[in-house]
């Protein structure tokens, strides 16, 4: 007959190996930055309206359908998608008629979250719950103009906006140079390793910059072959995992990759 006591003992202490190299694997997240367009709030439609009313405000025959607005935020984000247009032939030499576009495109998506502020999502606001329990920072950073962001927040968080976030970036351009822009910034006055931070973001400008100043980083745009995951799924138990998350397999593979290297010139010196 089986020894029940030492099949016991095996499982016991298996049980516990797996459980000792699970918590070694897991991601240590100290901040998370988030954006606010698909993560935060839902505003897809508020963008496309406000796209389509600077069209008709500028004299242009454009109109966007949802596929068309998914397909220019897929390079710009929603913030700038209107920037597809600015860059064609369109507007190329005419820099103050594409500023006006741009402007007019900010103040009507402004009017609409003021008259009517789309709702925090339930699973954004369980996210920053549990994050901040588990003592992360959380970090709002978008491309979203100022005044648009102090609207979406103020009107889910009112006067606890400072308190809940430990830093907001709005305006946020994520074109210069890696290692100079606002990822680098926040994360250097915080004092935090760009390995102990994720970004959460919809925006492929927002996510490339995250990656290149050395975050974890995970889309949750609706369009797209390179989505983690939909975004009613990220939890921050999900992002715990994320070290050895098949989701991210390139990005995990890079990392290994670039520690080969460091440990490698580390040799070498």
């Amino acid at each position: 007959m089986p020894d029940v006591h030492a099949m016991h003992q095996f499982f016991t202490e298996r049980d516990h190996l797996n459980r000792t190299l699970f918590s070694e694997t897991l991601m240590s997240i100290d901040v998370i930055f988030l954006g606010l367009d698909g993560v935060l709030f839902d505003t897809e439609a508020l963008h496309l309206a406000a796209c389509n009313a600077a069209f008709a405000n500028a004299g242009l025959s454009i109109r966007w359908t949802l596929p068309a607005l998914r397909g220019a935020a897929a390079s710009h984000g929603y913030a700038r998608a209107i920037g597809t247009v600015v860059t064609r032939e369109l507007f190329a030499r005419d820099k103050g008629r594409a500023a006006a576009l741009f402007a007019d495109k900010h103040h009507q998506f402004h009017q609409s979250i003021t008259g009517a502020p789309p709702p925090l999502l339930p699973a954004a606001r369980a996210l920053i719950d549990d994050a901040i329990a588990a003592g992360c920072k959380v970090c709002i950073l978008t491309d979203l103009p100022a005044a648009a962001t102090s609207a979406l927040l103020a009107a889910s968080f009112g006067v606890d906006v400072n308190s809940v976030f430990t830093v907001v970036t709005a305006g946020a351009s994520f074109d210069g140079p890696s290692g100079t822009g606002p990822y680098a910034m926040a994360l250097h006055a915080m004092g935090v390793s760009p390995g102990d931070a994720i970004a959460v973001d919809t925006a492929v400008p927002s996510l490339r910059a995250a990656e290149e100043a050395g975050l974890w980083t995970v889309s949750v745009a609706p369009y797209g072959a390179d989505v983690v995951r939909p975004r009613q799924f990220i939890t921050f138990d999900a992002l715990n995992e994320l070290r050895y998350s098949p989701y991210t397999p390139d990005q995990q593979q890079e990392r290994g990759r670039g520690q080969e290297r460091e440990r490698e010139q580390g040799r070498q010196h």
